[in-house]
């Protein structure tokens, strides 16, 4: 018997790969356009925490035997693969005089691979915790992390703490409350961020 489908989260997976297209779309222009520039940036104050929140809800079977071994195959192996035809694209790109392939600094978005294993792993540890103890453990220590000068691009490690907080707090989270919020706050979320945020935007840019 096939699993039902949950659309509620379809339609919310497809409304952030929109965002992430379009983010990345308009960022040529961000430049020479006051309003494409708050846009930009009101798209990239929420887009990612939350795909990365989605996220966090849909590993719930991190605790099942083989789950691990799928998680290797699906993230660590492509993100080896494409880490390897970046380093070689940049090398015929840039007239490199040496082929160098660093596994360990992710190229271009390849970060999200690397993290999303990291926040599977650090699930085991987090989920242990009592709550809300670990969550605001999660936070402080995302927030420390930023003082780590030699935590920057090394395998993603300051993108993975900093956004771990909304990854355990998908987790966390169960389809009736997420239903339930929006439904209480829908005008207001949407007010939120496609009124009151670009407004915002434009208003603190043009100091």
């Amino acid at each position: 018997m096939s699993k039902q489908r949950d659309y509620y989260f379809d339609n919310g997976k497809f409304l952030l790969i929109f965002f992430v297209v379009f983010g990345h779309l308009i960022r040529s222009f961000i430049e020479d356009n006051e309003i494409l520039y708050a846009l930009y940036k009101t798209i990239y104050s929420f887009h990612m925490p939350a795909f990365i929140l989605v996220s966090g809800y849909f590993a719930k079977g991190y605790f099942e035997k083989g789950y691990f071994t799928k998680l290797v195959k699906k993230l660590l192996v492509p993100y080896l693969i494409f880490q390897i035809i970046y380093s070689v694209y940049y090398y015929f790109l840039l007239s490199e005089k040496s082929l160098s392939i660093n596994i360990f600094n992710p190229e271009w978005s390849l970060w999200f691979l690397v993290s999303l294993f990291c926040w599977h792993l650090l699930l085991l540890l987090f989920t242990k915790m009592n709550q809300p103890f670990g969550f605001i453990l999660s936070i402080i220590i995302g927030i420390l992390i930023g003082y780590i000068d030699f935590i920057d691009e090394y395998l993603s490690l300051s993108r993975t703490f900093v956004f771990f907080p909304f990854f355990l707090l998908g987790y966390k989270t169960g389809t009736f409350l997420l239903v339930k919020i929006e439904s209480r706050y829908k005008f207001r979320y949407y007010y939120y961020n496609f009124g009151v945020c670009p407004f915002l935007s434009v208003s603190f840019n043009g100091f």
